[in-house]
């Protein structure tokens, strides 16, 4: 899934994307989500804005959809008068500009059906709309839809995200409040932050053994927990951060941090370290060892097997007054990601309100509100509620303004009693004469639309502020995301353009294999799989990868280096001025020509990979070495892209001085930056003589860096495939 926000505007000098998202989301006072000033539930948000710039901020889509619904705004002159103006007797007071847009977005955040979400985003109280914007019409990320209006005589819009029943559990990995800690969570996604439950008498220990070994002799055992521990293990810029928590005794859903968060405990620049990590404490299995320290467990299990399957993940955690070493791998500490939205972070699923009437009744809110903790847990509440825009419903949800609510005390004078939650005080409001209802009904009726099955099924909302900022952890690929990240061909006479049947022939492709030219099988599920094993998540990570990878399989077209036998003689040791690679015997240059997603080349590459997957029993090159008849690369799409990932991590040639960072992976050279200078260093990386680097990996990364950042205006140069 990629994502952004609807408003995008540069980010400032060393601001957390979390920041900027809430900067340029800023929430209009008593109208944040899930309940408004006056009690009533609300699905969204109400996003301020200015009018000051030319031209106007435009509104923006979120991600990839379809247009569902759409309606143009009635215009300044009706904003202002009735039904749309609620209060057209007060002097210059503004009414709500009526457009709106709903997209339907389809995308993924793993592998498998279970992964296939669908999600909603609503853009209400818009003054324009952009002539593109139809019904069943196609619409990107990032393009305008129209312009933010007024709503209630404020300059804002309402903005909103939700799903149906059948895609919580898609996107949440569950349906009950909290997660269930007495197993590991869902391993078709896995994403962000990898979180770990400790549960009581949990030991931790003054270091850890030697060799990376599970026996504790010798060890001093520090503390033993007694009651359960929240880890939260973050890698990201090369750093491990590791933060614990423990819930409150006093307030129910609140969860105290233990410490300081432990930067790099375990070992300085840990997650450009994974590789070499992996290869020192997991030496009969590295490339599983790999992923139980990029994910706390093996994902991909039905590629890799850890041996000894009981291997330790030894790291430090703290715990309550002091800090020590645990064995994360242990069965009985359970393994999450952001991806199951753990309830320790603040995610609860709040579906306790069975009234019709659009007043909040739920009563995990109510024991918020009474605790004090509301406003600080409210964001991340995943409520089930009505949806407010549901023209045939109003009265179902808003007759309760002229006959009162269940737990109001209505008396004679037509007045509404009732007790504010979380205090000993009480409220009193006038109820609404028939004539003021029937204005208002008018009001909502002017603004509500008919949502069709939405309107009459059980819907979920997000605060939309804190869903983006999540799910843009998310680093997953899907076929779309895919077409969108590559670059079109320019016009070749011996090829034709790469159009979007050739890239998703490509994606989807069981297998093809014609002389030299090979397309792996099942790219579009291996490929985001490998690049999230590897930490290619971040988009400056996957532009860079995606650059790369452009000129090594020929913009897309195989996944072998091509050339006749001839071609191959640099790498044959019987040439002078070779480049070896580590060959050794007559026709090692074809045998160990480039391979993979991005190539593999050279008996000494072979090797070390087959020694990655399969520890170093079989540097024989058993595993990448496909004699006699070159078959695994054409139905292996794991093998062409785990080679890749493996190379990315593993490089550690080439630096530009001799300072230790030259040996660091290739995540370390994509963090620098997305300039050309940035570009090259990765590419020398890859290939040392920069091999196509102005003609093909530096547009193909500006065009990908362009298709997965959160820029408005795309390079000059910018070639997607319609």
């Amino acid at each position: 899934m990629i994502i952004s926000p609807p408003f995008l505007k540069a980010k400032n000098a060393h601001e957390t994307d979390a920041a900027w998202i809430e900067r340029v989301m800023t929430v209009v006072d008593r109208r944040d989500y899930p309940v408004n000033g006056h009690g009533s539930w609300h699905g969204g948000i109400h996003i301020a804005h200015t009018d000051g710039g030319r031209p106007f901020e435009s509104v923006r889509a979120v991600a990839d959809g379809i247009v569902v619904s759409v309606r143009k705004s009635s215009g300044i002159d009706k904003r202002d008068k009735a039904p749309l103006n609620l209060n057209v007797d007060q002097p210059n007071v503004k009414g709500s500009d009526d457009g709106y847009v709903l997209l339907k977005h389809e995308t993924e955040i793993g592998s498998g059906e279970g992964a296939k979400v669908v999600f909603y985003s609503l853009y209400m109280h818009l003054k324009s709309l952009e002539s593109t914007v139809k019904i069943g019409g196609k619409v990107y990320r990032k393009d305008p839809l129209g312009t933010s209006g007024m709503v209630d005589a404020v300059n804002a819009f309402h903005f909103q995200i939700f799903c149906d029943d059948d895609n919580i559990s898609k996107l949440t990995g569950r349906r009950s409040r909290e997660l269930d800690v007495s197993k590991d969570g869902r391993t078709d996604a896995v994403y962000g932050d990898i979180h770990f439950y400790l549960p009581p008498q949990t030991k931790f220990y003054d270091r850890a053994p030697a060799n990376n070994s599970t026996s504790i002799t010798g060890l001093s055992e520090l503390y033993t927990s007694s009651a359960p521990l929240y880890v939260s293990m973050t890698l990201a810029q090369g750093s491990c951060t590791m933060v614990t928590r423990q819930k409150n005794t006093q307030t129910d859903g609140k969860y105290d941090l233990l410490g300081e968060p432990l930067v790099n405990a375990d070992g300085k620049d840990y997650e450009y370290n994974l590789y070499k990590t992996a290869m020192r404490n997991y030496k009969e299995s590295p490339s599983a060892g790999f992923e139980l320290l990029r994910f706390g467990r093996v994902i991909n299990t039905e590629h890799e097997t850890l041996v000894p399957a009981d291997a330790p993940l030894w790291m430090t955690v703290s715990y309550p007054g002091g800090k020590g070493v645990v064995n994360l791998a242990d069965p009985s500490i359970k393994k999450f990601s952001d991806a199951d939205f753990p309830h320790w972070k603040g995610w609860l699923l709040v579906d306790d309100d069975n009234d019709t009437h659009s007043q909040c009744n739920s009563s995990i809110i109510r024991k918020l509100q009474e605790e004090g903790s509301y406003e600080t847990q409210s964001n991340r509440l995943i409520c089930c509620l009505p949806f407010e825009w549901e023209k045939s419903t109003i009265d179902a949800r808003y007759k309760w303004l002229m006959t009162g609510l269940p737990w109001e005390q209505c008396t004679s004078e037509k007045t509404a009693i009732w007790q504010v939650p979380g205090t000993q005080e009480s409220n009193e409001r006038t109820l609404m004469s028939e004539e003021d209802y029937g204005k208002f009904k008018q009001h909502a009726e002017a603004l509500c639309f008919d949502s069709g099955a939405l309107g009459s099924g059980r819907l979920w909302h997000f605060n939309p502020v804190y869903f983006i900022e999540h799910m843009r952890r998310c680093g997953w690929l899907g076929k779309e995301d895919v077409i969108r990240l590559v670059r079109r061909n320019e016009e070749r006479a011996h090829r034709p353009n790469l159009s979007r049947s050739t890239l998703e022939q490509w994606i989807e492709s069981e297998g093809t294999h014609h002389s030299e030219i090979i397309r792996p099988a099942n790219i579009k599920d291996i490929m985001p799989k490998v690049l999230n094993k590897y930490g290619i998540v971040s988009p400056l990570r996957i532009a860079h990868f995606f650059g790369q990878m452009a000129r090594e399989t020929g913009r897309f077209e195989f996944f072998v280096e091509k050339g006749d036998d001839s071609y191959f003689d640099k790498y044959e040791p019987r040439m002078p001025q070779g480049r070896k690679l580590g060959n050794t015997h007559i026709g090692d240059g074809v045998k160990f020509k480039g391979r993979g997603a991005i190539h593999l080349t050279g008996r000494h590459n072979y090797a070390n990979y087959s020694e990655f997957r399969l520890g170093p029993q079989h540097r024989g090159m058993e595993y990448y070495t496909i004699p006699p008849n070159n078959t695994r690369p054409v139905t292996d799409a794991y093998t062409a892209f785990d080679a890749a990932g493996y190379y990315w991590s593993s490089k550690q040639k080439y630096s530009t001085t001799l300072s230790p960072l030259g040996k660091l992976g290739i995540n370390y050279w994509a963090d620098k930056g997305a300039q050309e200078s940035d570009a090259s260093e990765v590419t020398r990386r890859i290939n040392p003589g920069r091999d196509g680097f102005l003609t093909v990996r530096w547009p193909a990364f500006i065009h990908a860096w362009y298709a997965i950042n959160d820029e408005k205006n795309p390079p000059e140069d910018y070639r997607p495939i319609k």
